[in-house]
């Protein structure tokens, strides 16, 4: 309605404004609703138009005399209404009433005539304001005073009350609408005029009478049954009847009857259209007034549930609540809505009230009590709540738009907290402050970080398609590492790394989130100790797996090529060897280039797994590779060289397993050119040398083998070299370095065998090389180091006794000789025939110097001084001889024997030989000649018997040398008896 509306309509009620002014703005705007309600009619010009059975109705129907005169006889026609004007009627009547005998129609006439003048009256008091209704009043109550049992009072009574209304004469329209209910109870117009009675009484203070005119408005209103505006405006004026007696549960009844009437429908929860709106509101206001007067919200509660519920209960709480709210009563606004909800837990209304309950508290100020209510509001309504399978599609969607807004500042909220409770925590803590930062925080700062995880991850939940879910989940993740709970952090962050298409997300950090998971496993896999093997090796696969995802789905990231080093790593830790190789081939190709510190490490590992799977030529020239991107002062340049030896080494091993000698030697040769320092450099040489020793390359093994000793004089091989060479030499005819390194073989043997054999076969090559002084050295060491074996020694003697000899050193020569008799001497049982032959050899060849020692000697005068030295020498020898013959060899036997012959026999001739002193006459000389035969013929008689002894050895079957020339003495000292010619019987060929 608007505000010139209902200007006209207070100036048509003419209520008393000083009575309006007495009530609170609310009521007096109730009040002019009030009288809004019981004008009726609207207005298309300055005249009212009346709706039906009203009072206003009643002058339209009397403004028609001609007609109903007509129709009864004796009346012009009647003209047509637009016509025809008011006064011009009123004459009519005026003129037609004294002409009028029957007295019925005289009280009808003049009926008529009064209601004409009350509409001339009204329509000057709207064109000019002017007070022109004594004639109406006048004809109304002279009607009234002449006929007061007439059936039609009613009529005359509520026009009369109407004009008693525009002059504001209040009491007299009061008496008039008490006559007419009191009187005419079936009267079509008592409602009206009952309802216009409690205004009256109302205005005027008489709340009790009002109420009980008011009460008998709906009264009769429902025993009709009818769709009367007045019982809704009885109801509602009843209720401020009541209201303002204090009866305010009375009144809650009151206007729950008149919202029952104007908003029937089923479901409505917003305020009707006009006509109704206007009331509507100051309804709502004054029901929230009542509600204040009592217990509220309280009071809300109980009365719905003895009316039962209405459409409109959730737009009465919700009016209540906004009138607390503007009267700022912010707590009994909130338990407004808190009542709701909790009368109607499964209402759509009931997050919308809670949320409203929010506003209010942010509202208010009420900082301290909000974020408990949100978190309850996630509670009942979120996406895990028994509401939310229930709720429509539309109060999901309200729910919705606040967890997009609540779940985040929840989840912020608590992460914040977390962070300060754990600063405080590693703060000292006096118990005073100790205790007061717990009445401000009852959560600890994982149960901060639990919460805030909680929210994060329903806000995810609800919206899984939102822009901010991954950041959300983001946060969710890191929440997660506070809390130090792995495999929750890294499931968050791998969603937001991989689950949402970059395109369509304006969440920037999504290979942030793929690095994040790498290290949250990284971290993780600190606990893995206490796993079970089967447990632990699932969980490094899942670890790899993320490693390689990140990789894969952020090749660009600067972090990627590292962590793909990691994950290369990886597998060669595990020995997949195989994958180890493409994957540093990647690595080392990477887009960007990679750190070159990674590649080389790469190259390095790929280097091992070729290495490892045998693939040797590969693994040298990736070993090569890394080298070559090594910085000159990185301290394992060297180890690296080494592994490319061994690749190197290895190759050579391959080349030598195939048979292929040249390539191997080749090789094997290369590891010193690849790597100068390497360890393996003098295997690699040593095993060239092998080769070529195998293969009797002997000149090729030689330098190899002097190059090797030459640079590895330390090396643990290098006793093993002497052998080889010594080899190599008696291969080549290179004697005398045979036997040197056969002498140094000596110095290396470990045991005391090993060393006899290796000086042995050293004075041998020495011998065989013509060296002399190393032969006689070599030997001479051996005779005095080694008696045993016997017969070696016996060798060993006897050839430095040769040796001797040749040189011409005797005495050395006979020590050495003498060394062999006393050898077979110490266990003659013991020794072979070499053992023996040899003692008699020696022995034979000493005699033999004795002998031409005793054959050196001249007998000379004096005889007597020479023949000592003769007959001493005699002896000596035959002695020395006598030692020959008995090692029993017939060859030296025999010599002896022919020897001591000769001696003795020497003996005398050499007397007979001797010088003849001078002066001696022929006599004296001849005496003296025989007197030497005498003493030469036993010496010669021995010889012979010697001989003869000898020459029997040719009995046994010897017949040698000696027994020969024994034979030859014989004839010539016995030529009578072994001078004789030989008889030889001739041989008869034929016979006859």
């Amino acid at each position: 309605m608007s505000k010139r509306r209902l200007a006209r309509e207070l100036s048509a009620c003419n209520y008393s404004l000083k009575a309006a002014r007495a009530l609170t703005p609310v009521v007096s705007a109730l009040l002019i609703t009030g009288c809004q309600t019981l004008w009726w009619g609207h207005s298309d010009g300055d005249i009212p138009v009346a709706e039906p059975r009203t009072l206003a109705s009643l002058t339209s129907l009397n403004t028609e005399p001609a007609t109903e005169l007509n129709e009864r006889g004796g009346t012009p026609e009647q003209l047509p209404a637009d016509r025809v004007s008011l006064e011009a009627v009123m004459r009519s009547y005026q003129d037609l009433l004294p002409l009028v005998e029957d007295p019925v129609k005289q009280i009808t006439i003049r009926h008529r005539l009064a209601d004409l003048e009350f509409a001339r009256a009204e329509r000057i008091l709207t064109d000019s304001a002017e007070d022109d209704l004594s004639g109406a009043i006048a004809a109304y109550t002279s009607l009234l005073a002449d006929y007061p049992e007439r059936d039609g009072n009613d009529q005359i009574y509520y026009q009369l009350a109407r004009a008693y209304e525009l002059r504001g004469m209040t009491s007299e329209q009061l008496g008039a609408l008490d006559a007419l209910v009191a009187d005419y109870p079936g009267a079509a117009y008592w409602e009206e005029a009952q309802f216009r009675r409690g205004d009256i009484l109302f205005i005027n203070g008489r709340y009790s009478e009002a109420e009980q005119a008011f009460d008998e408005v709906t009264r009769a209103s429902s025993a009709r049954n009818s769709d009367s505006s007045f019982e809704m405006n009885a109801h509602y004026m009843k209720g401020w009847s009541q209201f303002k007696q204090g009866d305010y549960q009375q009144a809650l009844y009151s206007y729950i009857a008149v919202l029952d009437l104007i908003m029937p429908v089923e479901g409505l929860a917003e305020m009707p259209d006009q006509p109704y709106q206007t009331l509507s509101e100051d309804l709502f206001r004054v029901f929230g007034l009542s509600l204040s007067y009592l217990d509220g919200a309280e009071t809300l509660q109980s009365l719905f549930r003895q009316t039962g519920s209405r459409p409109y209960e959730t737009l009465v709480y919700d009016r209540y609540a906004s009138l607390l709210i503007e009267r700022e009563r912010y707590t009994d606004a909130i338990a407004v809505f808190d009542a709701y909800v909790e009368e109607r837990p499964r209402s759509r209304w009931a997050p919308r009230y809670s949320m409203r309950a929010i506003d209010t508290l942010e509202l208010a100020g009420f900082d301290k009590f909000i974020p408990d209510r949100k978190a309850g509001f996630v509670e009942s309504y979120g996406i895990y709540s028994d509401f939310w399978p229930e709720a429509d599609h539309e109060t999901q969607a309200y729910i919705e738009s606040q967890l997009e807004r609540l779940l985040p500042e929840l989840a912020d909220r608590h992460y914040l907290l977390a962070g300060e409770e754990r600063k405080n925590a590693r703060k000292p803590q006096t118990p005073r402050n100790h205790e007061a930062n717990r009445s401000e925080r009852s959560l600890s700062a994982d149960e901060h970080y639990r919460q805030a995880a909680a929210y994060y991850a329903e806000f995810a939940a609800t919206f899984p398609d939102h822009p901010r879910t991954p950041e959300r989940l983001f946060l969710l993740a890191e929440t997660y590492v506070d809390l130090r709970e792995w495999p929750d952090a890294i499931s968050a962050f791998e969603r937001v790394a991989y689950d949402f298409p970059a395109a369509g997300s304006a969440f920037d950090r999504a290979a942030e989130a793929g690095y994040a998971s790498v290290l949250a496993y990284r971290e993780y896999a600190r606990s893995w100790m206490a796993e079970t093997t089967v447990d632990l090796f699932a969980l490094q696969e899942m670890q790899q797996l993320n490693r390689l995802r990140f990789v894969n789905a952020y090749p660009e990231d600067p972090r990627g090529p590292r962590v793909y080093y990691i994950a290369l790593q990886r597998e060669f830790d595990q020995q997949n060897l195989e994958e180890v190789i493409p994957m540093a081939e990647r690595l080392a190709t990477w887009t960007p280039a990679a750190d070159p510190m990674l590649v080389t490490e790469a190259l390095l590992l790929a280097g091992h797994s070729l290495f490892e799977l045998g693939r040797y030529a590969e693994a040298e020239q990736t070993y090569r590779d890394a080298l070559a991107m090594m910085a000159a002062e990185d301290d394992r340049r060297s180890g690296i060289e080494e592994n490319m030896a061994a690749a190197v080494f290895r190759q050579a091993e391959q080349l030598a397993r195939a048979g292929n000698l040249d390539a191997a030697v080749s090789e094997y040769l290369r590891v010193g050119a690849v790597a100068p320092a390497s360890i393996l450099n003098a295997n690699a040489q040593y095993d060239a040398a092998s080769l070529l020793v195998g293969a009797a390359r002997w000149d090729e093994a030689i330098n190899v083998l002097t190059g090797f000793r030459s640079r590895f004089p330390d090396h643990e091989l290098i006793q093993t070299v002497p052998s080889k060479l010594a080899l190599a030499y008696r291969e080549t005819g290179q004697w005398e370095k045979a036997g040197d390194e056969l002498n140094l073989m000596v110095t290396m043997a470990t045991t005391p065998e090993e060393r006899r054999q290796n000086l042995q076969i050293a004075a041998e090559l020495y011998d065989q090389a013509g060296n002399q002084a190393k032969a006689i050295d070599t030997w001479r060491q051996y005779a005095n180091r080694h008696p045993e074996p016997a017969d070696t020694f016996m060798e060993a003697a006897n050839r430095l006794a040769e040796l001797y000899q040749i040189r011409g050193d005797i005495e050395k020569r006979n020590f050495w000789l003498n060394r062999q008799m006393e050898k077979v001497d110490q266990s003659p049982e013991l020794v072979d025939e070499r053992m023996r032959y040899l003692a008699a050899s020696a022995s034979a060849t000493l005699a033999r110097g004795a002998l031409a020692r005793y054959d050196s000697i001249r007998l000379t005068l004096p005889l007597n001084k020479s023949m000592v030295a003769k007959t001493n020498a005699l002896e000596t020898a035959v002695r020395a001889y006598q030692k020959t013959a008995s090692y029993g060899l017939s060859s030296y036997a025999t010599e002896a024997g022919y020897q001591i012959a000769h001696i003795y026999s020497r003996l005398g001739a050499d007397l007979m030989d001797s010088e003849r002193p001078e002066g001696l006459s022929e006599l004296e000389l001849s005496q003296y000649e025989l007197l030497l035969e005498e003493q030469a013929y036993p010496f010669e008689d021995n010889a012979i018997d010697i001989h003869e002894q000898n020459i029997l050895r040719a009995r046994e079957g010897i017949f040698d040398e000696w027994i020969q020339r024994s034979y030859e003495s014989l004839r010539r000292l016995l030529p009578g008896r072994y001078n004789k010619p030989e008889v030889t019987a001739e041989v008869v060929h034929e016979l006859g």
